[in-house]
């Protein structure tokens, strides 16, 4: 008698939320990524007053980071930002409805998100607009950038590109043909899943596909990319957002004629690099005039994380011993 080895199905295959995995199509020079996040991008997003073209714009920008930051090959992150005209240098604040929206992703730890944006401004504009706001009409015509960021010590590699389209996925695609050279295309999926009581949460998805280096002179790889594209644009929103649809399931339905091959999921967690022991050294850093600027009557500090809305509360004499240490 021999024991039998079986192969998951396709329901069977990224089953889970919270997840990202890469596949590749068989016999062709076409790999991707594919996406899709429940638990993580409803804390991301419901940590924060977002209105709902900010949210959307806020999981894109997170969707983008995981799918391209998922292929560092070494320890680091990658760091997706995009802001309207006024964002200069350091300053990557912009002069649109919204100011900025940034996100990076760490393999192995998790992506983190936010955006800094004027509630009056943006409502006037959800008010006017016919149908959903895309990245230009919220950031303006600014700056898209990518910046990875191998650890410390070691330089950074940064590429900027325009925003352009309905989503921050063409920025992304502009920025590969522009920078990189390398044929990419992304699909992003933002929502709202309404459970039996009532209650609603956001959902993400989202899937790339990207040419593989090889002989450009060589038909049958453009023709390999045209092919695996046409079925790619089938894919649709509600799709990769359906938590009833596995991605193994959406991958099976657009290439199963050509046979895709899915390897291990990777889990995306919701993280954020803020802590107790950071914090208080990043306040030890700010001039004595300033800190008693910042101050409450008892002496004490209190901050809030911009990305995970986490609330910190330093006593004076926490203040003080930090900034001896630091001395």
């Amino acid at each position: 008698m021999t024991d039998s080895i079986s192969t998951p199905g396709p329901d069977e295959l990224g089953a889970g939320d919270n997840i990202v995995l890469t596949f590749q199509l068989e016999g062709l020079s076409v790999r991707g990524r594919y996406v899709r996040l429940g638990e993580t991008m409803d804390k991301m997003l419901s940590a924060h007053d977002y209105p709902r073209s900010v949210a959307r714009l806020v999981g894109e920008c997170a969707l983008v980071a995981i799918l391209i930051g998922d292929s560092l090959k070494f320890d680091g992150r990658l760091i997706v930002q995009a802001s309207g005209p006024g964002s200069q240098g350091q300053n990557i604040e912009g002069n649109g409805a919204v100011s900025f929206v940034v996100a990076d992703f760490v393999p192995g730890e998790g992506v983190r998100a936010y955006a800094k944006f004027d509630p009056d401004r943006v409502q006037a504009l959800e008010a006017q607009a016919d149908g959903p706001l895309g990245p230009i009409d919220l950031l303006g015509k600014g700056h898209f950038v990518m910046t990875i960021d191998p650890g410390e010590g070691m330089e950074r590699y940064q590429g900027v590109t325009a925003i352009e389209g309905d989503t921050l996925a063409a920025s992304a695609e502009h920025y590969f043909a522009q920078s990189e050279q390398v044929p990419t295309r992304l699909r992003l999926a933002i929502g709202q899943q309404v459970l039996d009581g009532g209650e609603t949460v956001w959902r993400a998805g989202g899937a790339l596909i990207q040419k593989l280096a090889g002989d450009d002179s060589r038909p049958s790889d453009a023709e390999d990319f045209e092919h695996v594209l046409a079925l790619f644009n089938t894919v649709e929103d509600a799709e990769l957002i359906d938590p009833d649809l596995t991605a193994g399931r959406v991958l099976y339905r657009l290439f199963h004629e050509d046979g895709v091959r899915v390897q291990a999921e990777r889990e995306v967690k919701r993280y954020c690099t803020c802590g107790r022991a950071r914090l208080a050294q990043l306040l030890a850093r700010f001039p004595a005039d300033d800190r008693e600027h910042m101050a409450k009557e008892d002496g004490s500090i209190e901050m809030t994380c911009e990305y995970c809305k986490s609330e910190w509360r330093f006593t004076a004499e926490e203040i003080d011993a930090s900034a001896k240490a630091n001395d």
